[in-house]
């Protein structure tokens, strides 16, 4: 990893420059923005012709999995295996078999046992059952990792994205101040963005807020609602028990909190999504929804389920207001008559805007992106269709590469951490991929604004 100023940066990937063809800039440096960086590097050595990878982070490698970035605090446990790590499954094929073989063999030089054979904690690691690390240790893996991979780092925060001249015209501002405009032929979007709360109400906790700050010391055994069905919220609920006595009460539209489900079939079509596009929408959606929407992890659930203290309501939050000391929160569910209830606390743990990329996008990448979405709005589930083999958007150039909307198109694992192997083998390929999902021409604007 090589740290770059935003002037050497600029310097390096402004207009005009020669290491700005074929270049991907990521947004984050996260589990998806290493893993395609990793096998860029090693693809490179081995001699194929790959894109090279530009990472533009505000905070840290994998700040999200620690307090900066205001998503954990570090403590509660990967949902995943870490064994899903960066090379994962280390099935690379393209390359011919001598490549693809050398390919997964040298993946594995980035893979979480080596970081835990290089601090010389594997034995134990082996010896204790293989136990799902926490957040802050799959961070120092992914920072390991960082420090063995060749790729610029750009300190700063992405504030705009504008087509220009077939390319992408990225506009950082500098985490210690200043800004740059660097050029990319393609720009990766690699993660959530800043926690778009449902519930808009001062007398609510943020998620950023509760990891940052933890509960009220002030208060005594305080009553405490989680609003939000997902690993978000699980991951709330497992380290209140930890903190507090009080009660923690869960509150989701489903009807109870659904365990994700981990069978050999349900982690094959992660592992080997090659059957997915074969699937009707409906069986597409309820994979989905039993394995990553809205549910808790098996270990989540096991634990919170020893907890008498810890209780469910269904329902949809509508309204919210103080009422004395207390947070009373209005629930909807159909065919039944609105309710309230009362809380010390209420913590959204509702999640991220899947997207939020769309408030960086300038007046002609805005513009291009309505023209291949056509009727309606540029929304997420407008976009989820549209995701080709590449992981871009079918019909826009410059390319737009979203893996974490690829789950309905592509297979379920490019969302998350489950398949990153398959990740960027996808995105690194993408001058020699599969036909798009559609028929579809390709749009991009010109200076003037108009579709070609």
């Amino acid at each position: 990893m090589e740290s770059l100023s935003l002037q050497d940066a600029e310097r390096r990937f402004g207009a005009g420059r020669p290491e700005t063809r074929g270049l991907i800039c990521v947004v984050g440096a996260g589990p998806k923005a290493l893993a395609t960086a990793a096998k860029s590097q090693v693809l490179r050595e081995l001699g194929v012709d790959a894109p090279r990878v530009l990472v533009v982070e505000p905070y840290d490698v994998g700040a999200n999995w620690t307090a900066v970035g205001g998503r954990t605090n570090g403590r509660p446990r990967l949902s995943t295996s870490p064994e899903k790590d960066l090379g994962f499954p280390y099935a690379s094929r393209g390359h011919g078999a001598e490549i693809d073989a050398a390919v997964n063999t040298r993946m594995q030089e980035f893979s979480w046992t080596a970081f835990l054979v290089s601090s010389g904690r594997y034995a134990a690691w082996v010896d204790a059952g293989r136990p799902s690390p926490r957040h802050v240790d799959w961070a120092a893996y992914l920072r390991w990792a960082a420090e063995n991979i060749d790729f610029p780092l750009v300190s700063g925060w992405v504030r705009g994205l504008e087509t220009s001249g077939g390319q992408w015209e990225v506009t950082v501002e500098g985490s210690a101040g200043g800004s740059a405009v660097l050029w990319a032929d393609r720009v990766m979007i690699s993660g959530p963005g800043p926690h778009d709360g449902r519930l808009a109400s001062d007398a609510v906790c943020s998620i950023e807020e509760f990891w940052r700050l933890g509960l009220d010391t002030t208060l005594v055994d305080p009553s405490v609602a989680v609003v939000g069905g997902g690993e978000t919220a699980a991951a709330v609920v497992e380290d209140l028990i930890r903190q507090h006595s009080g009660r923690t009460t869960v509150i989701s539209p489903y009807p109870v909190v659904f365990s994700r489900g981990e069978g050999f079939f349900e982690n094959a079509l992660y592992s080997s999504p090659e059957r997915w596009r074969e699937l009707p929408e409906r069986d597409r959606r309820e994979v989905i929804a039993r394995t990553d929407r809205g549910v808790y992890s098996p270990r989540a659930i096991e634990a919170i389920a020893t907890e008498a203290a810890v209780l469910y309501q269904q329902g949809t939050v509508t309204a919210v207001r103080r009422a004395g000391a207390q947070v009373e929160l209005t629930l909807h569910n159909p065919g039944r008559a609105e309710h309230t209830c009362r809380f010390d606390v209420v913590i959204d743990a509702t999640g991220a805007r899947p997207d939020w990329f769309l408030d960086l996008l300038g007046n002609r990448a805005r513009a291009a992106l309505a023209a291949v979405v056509g009727d309606g709005p540029e929304t997420a589930e407008a976009l989820e269709r549209l995701i080709r083999v590449d992981l871009s958007v079918d019909g826009l150039l410059p390319k737009l590469l979203l893996p974490t909307l690829a789950a309905y198109a592509q297979g379920p694992g490019f969302a998350n951490l489950s398949s990153l192997g398959l990740l960027s083998d996808r995105v690194l390929a993408a001058d020699r991929s599969t036909p798009a999902p559609t028929a579809r021409p390709q749009i991009s604007l010109p200076e003037g604004g108009k579709p070609v």
